[in-house]
């Protein structure tokens, strides 16, 4: 069991891989946001961030990389569906990004994915 932490601003989606996640086992915090996030990895650093890029006003792609800079930044799998090969191979670049999954996705995917960043 790992603890996971999520960061999505879509409440169906984010309840959705919520469910999915603690019925395979695994300890779930969520965020929807950036702010929220900080605050949860201040907490307790989780063993991965499975973080979306596009949360409303917030640009992942900079918070990630800002968090990174901080030094703060976990263990990283990118879910989203704004993941072209040029913005997946960047953000592979930044420390502590794992792996990307574009959405959409079935649930079996994004479970074989978290276990492999976790390997």
């Amino acid at each position: 069991m790992a603890d996971l932490l999520l960061v999505e601003n879509d409440a169906r989606i984010l309840e959705l891989m919520r469910y999915f996640l603690e019925r395979a086992g695994h300890a779930v915090r969520t965020a929807t946001n950036f702010e929220e996030a900080r605050k949860a990895i201040a907490e307790r650093a989780p063993d991965l961030l499975l973080s979306d890029l596009q949360l409303g006003a917030e640009n992942g792609r900079e918070e990630l990389a800002r968090i990174a800079q901080q030094g703060g930044l976990p263990p990283t799998l990118v879910v989203s569906g704004y993941l072209d090969r040029e913005t997946a191979e960047s953000l592979e670049r930044l420390p502590n990004v794992v792996g990307t999954l574009a959405k959409p996705y079935d649930m079996p995917r994004l479970l074989a994915k978290v276990d492999a960043c976790l390997a």
